[in-house]
């Protein structure tokens, strides 16, 4: 039987581009406002473009969420002499304007008008150069070529930003049918926009000639399309675009989906729909299914999904993306795969930020008398999460993806000394704009020495020593006999014995104190010294047998 694809999250590496303020700009520029001709309000996420006299673009920028631009479009000599630049301006459901712009108005805020109209909800068929000729061709094209220029903007902000975005990369099982996350593992990555996006691991004009799926180590991985890809004309002269049927679920919005104009044998690709949102004239997300595929291969239903979010400062962002074995009842367990990320957290150098809205935990953790637990740590296990417990014994969880967890808090101390402790464990599903509240009892390395000191606790003046004698391989060594000496050489344990475990404690020496300690076993010795106590003091001895 062939073996089932094995998945590969570097496939996943989907387009982040954003969208940011301009590079530095030249000595004289134009700057100003996109505006809505019906309503006057800026639009934000709207290309801006100055063109030579052949109409190739020499500037590109992005206004941000007021609207506004700066661009540097006199830069050459050229240009400069001419006295005028050619100014376009782009923006999904509305009307692209071209005009002419005298020099002169680089001395003033210079304001855009571009005229909104409808996106169009009519059935056709858009076509590429081998696609089926239809009547509607003309209308087509402009739904295709707005849904281009909003995924253009994507791609053009990539080389504006400097944006640094934490990313959590997530491996997961999901219930079949009811789409529950029964378990996970999250990773988190923080990275530069700029100095490393995510991109499609190969360019458009490779998916045309090799396919969405390759050979890794004699398995499949399935590799996804990116915004860059989409706009590739590499990609567009490939694929045929219509109109889906609405989404019931999703009333405003009007898909436009690409299938391949042909299927080659033997060929793996992608058939997907653009979704848009036609009130907001935002891109909503993308998603795909893979074709082509083996008998056994094709009943697991690969597909993927990445959504876009335009964020408050302008940004436009593919802040989720996934692929998932949509049709893998025969899974045991009844669960299917899935693999993806999510964008947590985004930051500017002009100091505008961006959370996603996800899940948080605190946890308040506490030893067996219920005081603030600050020594103990805590893991959350299958991320790379590192929490800190603070002073007031709280512990704070954010940027959780949803779905389970499991948090389990040690004593650290107890863990060097390999003493067999009660950790505290919480189980939790985490949700969207949800915190949970807990409270956590730890067994500490104080509560063990309490416990052996029995009813002599210390004062204010007064220290407790926890030590434990192993092998090098860490089995106690239960004969073993310790003494300590203060810094003057006086015996204040002459003779000590440990006990099954290799553990011994003393309980009454001074604060602040200087000691010297010495475990041995026959002619086998190690020794600590002028160790200066603390309330608590824990010392692990390694014995060479």
């Amino acid at each position: 039987m062939r073996e089932i694809p094995r998945w590969s999250l570097a496939a996943v590496l989907l387009a982040i581009a954003v969208v940011a303020r301009a590079p530095a700009l030249g000595a004289q520029v134009l700057s100003g406002t996109v505006r809505d001709s019906a309503s006057q309000a800026p639009i934000p996420n709207t290309r801006v473009l100055t063109l030579d006299p052949a109409g190739r673009a020499t500037a590109s920028v992005t206004t941000d969420q007021q609207g506004r631009f700066r661009i540097s479009p006199w830069t050459s000599r050229a240009a400069a002499r001419a006295g005028t630049v050619r100014l376009r301006v782009l923006r999904m459901g509305f009307r692209p304007r071209e005009l002419i712009v005298p020099r002169a108005a680089a001395a003033a805020p210079y304001d855009v008008s571009i005229v909104p109209f409808p996106i169009v909800l009519e059935e056709f068929q858009v076509v590429a150069a081998s696609c089926p000729k239809r009547a509607d061709r003309a209308a087509s094209l402009a739904l295709l070529h707005q849904v281009r220029m909003a995924l253009f903007a994507t791609v053009l902000a990539r080389s504006q930003s400097s944006a640094t975005m934490t990313r959590l990369l997530y491996d997961r099982r999901v219930e079949t049918g009811t789409g529950r996350i029964v378990s996970q593992t999250v990773r988190t990555r923080v990275t530069s926009a700029t100095s490393e996006p995510f991109t499609a691991s190969r360019s458009a004009s490779m998916f045309n000639r090799q396919g969405f799926v390759r050979d890794a180590n004699g398995a499949h991985a399935y590799v996804g399309p990116d915004a860059e890809t989409l706009i590739d004309d590499a990609f567009a002269s490939r694929y045929c675009v219509k109109l889906e049927g609405a989404d019931r679920g999703r009333p405003n919005l009007v898909g436009l989906g690409f299938e391949p104009v042909d299927r080659e044998d033997g060929r793996i690709d992608i058939v997907g729909t653009v979704w848009i949102d036609t009130l907001s004239r935002v891109l909503q997300d993308l998603t795909f299914h893979y074709v082509g595929l083996d008998r056994e291969t094709s009943a697991l239903a690969p597909q993927g999904r990445l959504s876009f979010r335009e964020l408050p400062n302008g940004v436009v962002i593919i802040d989720e993306w996934s692929l998932r074995l949509a049709g893998g009842r025969a899974q045991s367990g009844g669960t299917t795969p899935e693999i993806g990320g999510v964008i947590a957290r985004a930051s500017w150098p002009d100091g505008s930020s961006w959370r996603a809205p996800l899940g948080a935990a605190r946890l308040h953790v506490v030893d067996s008398q219920g005081r603030p637990a600050t020594a103990a740590s805590v893991e959350l296990e299958g991320t790379d999460y590192q929490p800190k417990i603070d002073s007031t014994g709280i512990l704070e969880l954010n940027d959780l993806l949803p779905g389970p967890y499991t948090a389990t808090v040690r004593d650290p101390r107890l863990v060097a000394l390999g003493v067999p402790a009660r950790p505290a464990t919480l189980h939790f599903v985490a949700a969207r704009d949800s915190t949970k509240e807990s409270l956590l009892e730890v067994e500490t390395a104080d509560d063990v020495v309490r416990r052996r000191c029995g009813a002599d606790v210390p004062s204010g003046t007064r220290a407790w020593l926890l030590g434990r004698v192993v092998t090098a391989d860490g089995q106690p060594v239960r004969d073993a006999r310790w003494s300590i000496r203060d810094e003057f050489g006086t015996a204040v344990v002459e003779d000590g014995k440990v006990d099954a475990d290799g553990l011994f404690q003393w309980c009454k020496l001074p604060m602040n104190s200087r000691v010297n300690i010495d475990v041995w076993r026959e002619s086998k010795r190690a020794s600590a010294s002028r160790i200066v106590m603390e309330p608590l003091t824990t010392l692990h001895f390694v014995l060479p047998q």
